[in-house]
């Protein structure tokens, strides 16, 4: 509709926005063809693995709590680096199993997976496969290792198509928005005991 108007695309959607017309019925996105929803008849016939990467929190808190552009003690060296949310989620019931781990390597990568498989089998489920997206730790030796010794087979997404792995993306979305930055946590303890 820009194009055709010789607007910009901000001033076309703040104009249909303002008229209670936000979405497009045609050329939308999100709306241009049928949602495909799908979702598998056993538990553990699919289980989504993905890596969330966190903001570390220095000890006494980030800027959350001394606010930004504080000048006090270490605050030019204060880094506290990352955390990583490593996540498998059952496809049938929605059943999750998450550790924080400080890297995103293959060898950390394939120690999850099989806790993460003995604690499935706990709840019941055996893991027949695996669907990861192409990361560097699920494209490495010690994840497929890791997986054949646990007799799963591994799949994975299109590149750069992160829906086709939804379910554990929106997992780590809602994580985001009710843990993760909900409070001005003081450490990265009290944030991980709260988890």
């Amino acid at each position: 509709i820009g194009h055709e108007l010789g607007l910009a695309a901000s001033t076309v959607q703040h104009i249909l926005r303002a008229a209670g017309l936000g979405l497009l019925d045609r050329g939308d996105r999100a709306t241009a063809g049928p949602v495909r929803r799908y979702q598998r008849d056993q538990p553990g016939e699919l289980i989504h693995v993905d890596v969330k990467k966190i903001a570390g929190i220095p000890d006494g808190g980030g800027w959350h709590v001394r606010g930004r552009g504080y000048v006090g003690e270490y605050a030019v060296t204060r880094t506290a680096g990352y955390r990583y949310i490593h996540s498998a989620l059952d496809d049938r019931t929605r059943l999750v199993y998450s550790e924080i781990h400080t890297d995103e390597r293959g060898v950390t990568a394939a120690g999850f997976w099989h806790r993460a498989v003995a604690w499935f089998a706990t709840q019941g489920i055996s893991c027949e496969r695996v669907l990861s997206d192409n990361g560097s730790c699920y494209k490495s030796g010690h994840w497929h290792r890791a997986c054949a010794a646990t007799g799963t087979t591994v799949k994975k997404t299109r590149p750069r198509r992160p829906q086709t792995n939804g379910k554990i993306e929106r997992f780590h979305r809602i994580l985001l928005d009710e843990w993760a930055y909900i409070r001005p946590w003081r450490t990265d303890r009290q944030r991980h005991q709260a988890y």
